[in-house]
Order: structure tokens, then sequence, then C-alpha cells
């Protein structure tokens, strides 16, 4: 046993370079399943954070709860904590209009409401008001001062000023202020309100399985309970049927992560094997048993990956460290309370588990084909070279010259081998296409700053004069000012249009005989001019957004998704040359549906049927209206406290005046840490992938050393090895770049169109991403194999011929 060990360390010892590179071809693939798992797990953990930050921390509110209901819940062992949230409607706050509402002080921080002076209200003439309504409205208003508000039903009531809380971004943007009484208060003011019964469950409960509890125990209607879905989709247990599309997409693409991982460890630690025959050979001659064999390429693997695994997890981690990095500093204030370095225990066991199981899998074939190496063939290299039949590849030689012949013919004489290298090279660019999915998904569905994204914004129920629009644009400091009318109107079409849903949930629709049902709803009509067309492009399903297209076609625009009951729906099945009618003041107007795009960046703030678009002109004619609603102003980056000023100046009070920059702002930031992560994951691919191809060039030129020797002792000159070479290389590239190509396009269109075709996402064949991806893979394949080959010719013929 100790002369055995003594020949494996000494095999080992002769060969460290080869296995300096299986090693490196290991801890690649060990990076790619850490990183991605570490930052597939951390991206977890700070999208909680986001989440909460965004839409409160709770999982589910009952409405019209009744105080046995919330005791009961509270009594519940799986229950963490219970609030109540008592909306009272609009009021004015000495004069200016306000949302009022109440909540218990347990539960306050679960929605951000953090008192930043004096503290929260707890008798029944307390308050609490937002910071920037302070600031702005009642600069001179201190904690323990009195206001008046003017309750619903026009009674109006002293309170004090208990403490000031930090700003809501959505409140100051509507320019509406949050002000929250206590509980007693709330019942003072109005007992007859709705009760909302907050509710967190404890961690590892199973919420969708307590909520049908609660509803069977308590006998609550399904209409009374809704979930925290956003939250519940971060912590994996959404019901929702998008939210589902979302996971199995998401699965599919980490399943083809492992497999990446699985094929890159196999196919490094089999061209380590395979291309060492000769040497096992030898090993036989001097005494080896195939057992002994066996157990020595066994022994290796396990030597490679005890190497190869702490420095595949130290790099994973430092990807995910860095993506941690660039959030922590990005927005300190939301994650002050997340260490900087975040250590995945999912990450580094996903790592060192599949390094391991691979390794040992993949030392099994091959250690049975180096134990059934013949000594005679060892000894002579019979299994070194091997030419194939010239009724086969003496086509070749017709075509090319015979050193890239040769290249090619080396590339395929080994199946195996050029089957693994050429999936390992694919199943790289497969991923990099089928992670660009998420980018996708990211640009199209969730809310950032857009060119049209207002910092300004003026509304009035009255209307807006082009005057004002004019004056507007000579401010100094604005950069750009449009506007848009809205109107509801009864509209009516083909009725086997409406969805489903949609039908279901209005129970009684009455059609008409010519097919035409009577609108139980009225839909949403809003005006674009022509720079607002042009930016709703990004969004367009088909059709088009030419203004004068539209005007000479009497055309339409029909939007597919939009808010009901803050709930992104599809109510209407949409296609191109669909006819609308309208109800306008001059009777039945017919119009054709020109485009149709995915979503409008803003919301109806009553429920509507569904949502139109179309011109100024068009819109004028309809509705006879020709003041604005709603004017969007952006400003530019210098000075703006002062240009603000202006504005306000020129709304004068009639105009109500919105704020939204603090909004985008956290708009933005939630954005931006989904981003991180989705572009750190093909970012990690991406790099992972051109490492690989470095890896696994190198690893076939340096194993191939004696081949090369033999083949300069023949005759074969410098330039001729390098065409040799590099044919070969350019035969694995360009096959696993086509067949990347090829199954990754067609993963990314299956995805789009099928697993996420309830958010509307537009495939087009990305041709940019592909030819970028040949350019760089075939670069980066020919920069591989340069420096092995500056190294073989580097040593002389003889040395070559006789290493082993």
């Amino acid at each position: 046993m100790k002369s055995y060990m003594g020949l494996v360390n000494k095999y080992l010892s002769a060969h460290k370079k080869k296995t300096r590179l299986t090693v490196i071809g290991v801890a690649i693939s060990v990076a790619l399943i850490t990183g991605i798992f570490s930052m597939l797990d951390v991206f977890l953990r700070f999208e909680k954070i986001q989440v909460i930050h965004d839409y409160g921390n709770y999982h589910l509110f009952i409405k019209d709860a009744s105080t046995r209901e919330i005791q009961a819940i509270n009594g519940r062992l799986d229950v963490e904590e219970v609030g109540r949230w008592i909306p009272l409607g609009k009021g004015k706050l000495n004069g200016n209009e306000c949302e009022l509402g109440a909540l218990d002080e347990n539960i306050m921080d679960n929605f951000n409401i953090r008192v930043i002076a004096g503290r929260y209200p707890k008798a029944q003439n307390e308050i609490i008001l937002e910071q920037w309504v302070v600031e702005s409205q009642y600069p001179n208003l201190k904690v323990n001062d009195a206001v008046k508000i003017s309750l619903p039903g026009n009674a109006e009531k002293e309170f004090i000023v208990s403490g000031i809380c930090s700003d809501l971004g959505k409140t100051k943007a509507a320019a509406v202020p949050g002000v929250f009484l206590s509980i007693e208060g709330a019942a003072e003011v109005k007992p007859e309100a709705e009760v909302f019964c907050i509710v967190l469950f404890k961690r590892g409960v199973k919420i969708l399985n307590a909520e049908k509890e609660i509803k069977n125990t308590l006998k609550i209607a399904d209409d009374r309970i809704q979930l925290n879905e956003r939250l519940l989709a971060v912590i994996g247990q959404s019901g929702n049927n998008h939210v589902i599309e979302l996971y199995a997409t998401g699965a599919v693409l980490f399943l083809l992560v492992l497999i990446a991982g699985v094929l890159m460890i196999y196919n490094t630690f089999n061209i380590s094997v395979m291309e060492r025959v000769r040497q096992f050979g030898l090993l036989r001659c001097i005494g080896a048993s195939q057992a002994q064999i066996k157990n020595l390429v066994k022994r290796e693997g396990l030597y490679i990956a005890l190497k190869a695994l702490p420095y595949g997890v130290l790099a994973g981690m430092f990807i995910t460290f860095i993506c941690s990095a660039i959030l922590k500093f990005y927005n300190d204030s939301l994650f002050k309370d997340v260490q900087l370095f975040t250590i995945s225990t999912i990450g580094i066991g996903a790592g060192v588990a599949i390094g391991f199981l691979t390794v040992f899998l993949a030392s099994f074939l091959p250690a049975k084909k180096a134990a059934r190496v013949s000594p005679v063939n060892a000894v002579t290299g019979s299994n070194d070279i091997k030419i194939k039949k010239r009724y086969k590849w003496g086509i070749l030689t017709h075509l090319q010259h015979v050193d890239i012949a040769l290249g090619i013919n080396n590339a395929v004489m080994r199946k195996k081998t050029f089957i693994l290298m050429t999936c390992s090279i694919a199943i790289s660019i497969i991923m990099f296409f089928g992670f660009q999915v998420f980018i996708d998904f990211m640009h199209t569905c969730m809310k950032t700053t857009k060119p049209y994204t207002p910092d300004i914004s003026l509304s009035s129920e009255q209307g807006i004069g082009k005057d004002i629009y004019e004056r507007l644009l000579d401010i100094k400091g604005v950069k750009r000012v449009y506007g848009r009318m809205f109107a509801y109107v009864d509209a009516t079409f083909d009725a086997t249009r409406l969805t489903d849903t949609y039908k279901k949930s209005m129970k009684d629709i009455t059609v008409n005989d010519d097919g035409l049902f009577i609108p139980p709803e009225k839909s949403w009509l809003i005006s674009y001019d022509r720079n607002q067309l042009n930016w709703s492009k990004s969004d367009l399903i088909e059709g088009t957004l030419d203004e004068d297209e539209i005007n000479a076609q009497n055309g339409i625009i029909a939007v597919v998704m939009h808010l009901r009951n803050n709930i992104s729906t599809e109510t209407v099945n949409w296609q191109l040359g669909e006819k609308v009618y309208i109800d306008t003041p001059t009777g039945r107007k017919e119009l054709k549906v020109v485009a149709i795009l995915r979503t409008v960046p803003f919301s109806s703030r009553e429920l509507a049927l569904t949502t139109f678009i179309t011109t100024e002109k068009l819109f004028t004619e309809l509705t006879g209206q020709s003041t604005f609603k709603a004017i969007n102003i952006q400003l530019n980056r210098k000075d703006q406290e002062q240009t603000v000023q202006a504005i306000k100046k020129v709304a004068g009070e009639r105009i109500t005046f919105h704020d939204e920059r603090q909004m985008h702002k956290e708009i933005d930031q939630a954005f931006f840490t989904i981003a991180v992560f989705v572009y750190g994951f093909v970012a990690v691919i991406a790099l992972i992938s051109i490492l690989n191809i470095i890896n696994t060039m190198n690893t076939s030129v340096a194993l191939k050393t004696r081949y090369f020797g033999i083949m300069r002792a023949i005759g074969m000159t410098g330039d001729q090895l390098d065409k040799m070479v590099l044919a070969e290389a350019a035969a694995y590239t360009l096959t696993g770049c086509i067949t990347g190509c090829i199954l990754g396009i067609s993963l990314q269109r299956v995805l789009i169109t099928y697993r996420l075709s309830s958010f509307h996402i537009v495939w087009k064949l990305p041709f940019v991403q592909i030819i970028l991806v040949l350019i760089i893979t075939v670069l980066i394949a020919v920069l591989s194999v340069i420096s092995p080959l500056k190294r073989i010719k580097a040593v002389g013929i003889s040395e070559v011929i006789n290493s082993l």
C-alpha cells in the first residue's frame, strides 16, 4: 500500500502542470454554481427588504374585521403580529386636502411610518404628520401645536400634533398628505368605519395553508382577504399565476446552471484523463493492476476536487460580495443593517455538493477506460494518434490544406471529447440567452424612470389651459413639458373580446343582437402628443404609433394591462383592426384599433373597463375637451428648488402640485436592487463562459503535447502547427456557437412566449447578441491557444516526444 501511494504521489507530482489546468477548470465550474446560487440567495434577502419598504411587512389583511375575528387570529400560534388599519377617507388639514387613517402603534413600523420627532398618537385628539407636509405647507408648525381638521361629514375638530414621521413617496407624489390618528381617535371620529386586520405570520409558516384555515375556521368570504402578493413572491409562497410563471422560468434557468456546472467539470476531467492513456499504460508496464489504475484516477479526482473547491467557492462568494457592496453603498439608508460581506450557505453548499458529486461521477468512465489501456498500445503510442479512414475524411484534404484538415480531424476523431467540448461551449451560450429573459422582463414589466418620467406634475379637475402650458415652457430650469387630457367614456366593441375573468367578475353583461355589449363600466380615454406616442414604442405589442396615421384612420390605441383594485388585470383580448364604438356628445363614433400597448405608466382613479389612448385632435373631437387634466414637467439637474418655486407660482392655488421626485427615486432604488443581481447573473455567466473556453482550449492543447511533438518530428512546420490547432479550436468553437445560439434563442423564445405570456413581453430575434456571441467566442478561442502553442514550440522535439 505504501509503495502504491508513493506511485500516486509521484504520478501527481510529474503531471502537476496538467493537473493544475484540470483544477482551474473544476474551480471555474464551482465558481459558476456558487456565484449564481449565492447571488440568488442574497438577492432574495435584499429584495425582501425592498418589498417591505415599498409595500409593507405583512402577509395578508382582512377587510371589515370584527373584534371576535381579530382576537381569534391574534390567538393563533403561527401568527407573529396582528394590528388594525382604519381608513377614514378624505379630510382637510387647515383647509388643504388630506387622507385620514389610523394604525395600531405596534404595526406602524411595518408600513415604514417612523416617527422622527415627538411620539406616536395615543390620545383621541392626537395625530402625526409627514415631514414634507410640515416643511412645505406649515413651516412654523411644531410638535404639540394644534391644527384643525375637517373630518368626513364636514365636522371640524382640533387635534394636537404629537409627532412628525418620515415622508411616504406615494402620498408626496399625490400631493395628498397622510394624517395618522390613534385607534381611539378613529373610533371617536368615525365609529362605523371599516376595520382592516393586518396579519404577519411567523417564519416558516405555510401562509396559503394558514389563509385557508382562517377562512374555514372563521367563515370568512374570499373577497374579504387580500394577500401581500409581492412579499409572498419574494419568500416563495405565492399562489399567483404570474408569480408561478416567474418561478417556473427561474427554475428552468437555474437547472441550466447546474447542468452547465456538471458538464464543465466532467468535460475538463474527461479530457485530462483521456489524453493521458499512454501514461496509464506505462504504469501497467511497471506492475500496476487495473484496480490500482482505477483507484489512481479516482484519487486524482478527489485531489482535484479538494484543490479546486476552495478557489471556486471563494470566487463565487467574491462575486456576490461585489453585488452586495454595490447595493449597500448605493442605498445605505435602506440596506444599512445588511452585512457588507454576506455569506450564503445555500451557494456554498450547492458549489461544494455539486463539485464533489460531479468529480466523483466524472472519474468513473475515464477510470475504466484508463484501466483497460494495453501496455503494448501505451509503449507504441498507437492510442495517441488516430487518423480516420480516407473514405470518410479524405475529402477534407481536397477542400482544405492538409494542416487544416488534420485540425478538423483531431477535433472530431474522438466523438465523446468533441461532443463534450461542443456542449461545454454551447451550454454557456444557452445560459447567456436564457438569462436575458430576466433582463427583458425587468425592463418591460418593472416600474422605473423612463424618458417620459416627470419630476413634477400639475393636475386640475377643471382643466389646465394652454396659456399655463406655454408659460411653463419659458421657466428657467425646465427641461421638458408635456400634457394629457383624460375622460371616462361609454365604449363598446365585440363582446367576444372580453376575457372570461372579467365576464365572471361582472356576472351579468347584456349583449345586443349586433354582438356589441352594453358597457357595465366606463372606459378610460387618454390623449397623447407626438412625443408621448414615440416614448410608448417600448411598450408596443403590435401596430403603429404614428400620430398622422392615427388621425387619418380615425384610430385608437388599446391598452392590454391596466390596474383594477391595484392589481394589473387583462379585461380584453385585443386584436388589430377591432372596431370600438364610443358615445360622444354628438352621437356614437366608430374608431379602429391601430395599435396595442402592453401598459401605461399611470393608473385610473376610477374603476374602468379598459384603457384607450388617442391623439389630442381625436380626443377633442370625441369629448369636446381641449384643456389638459395633467401636465408633466421634467427638470434640469441644477437649481431644481428654484425651478420648483417658479412652477408653483405659475400654477397658483387652483392647480394641484405633485412632487414625484422622491417616489421615482424609491422606484429606481427598487429597480436597481433587482438590476444589480440580474445583470450580475448575466455577467457571471459571460465571465465564466469566457474562462471555461480559455481553460478548455488550454487543457486540450497542453494534453496533446506529445502528439504535436510527433507531428513536428515528421516535418510539420510551426505555421502548419498553428493552423492545425486553430482549425481544431475553430471546429469546437463554431459548432458550440451555432448549437448554443440555436438552442439558446429557442429557449429564450419559449420562455417569453409561453412561460411569461401573461406579461405580454414582445420577443424579437436578438441579432446584436448573436453577433457579439459569435465574435467574442471565436476571438477567445483563438487567443486561448496562442500561449500553449508558444510553450510547445519552445520545447525541443525530442524532449516533447519522450515526455510523459
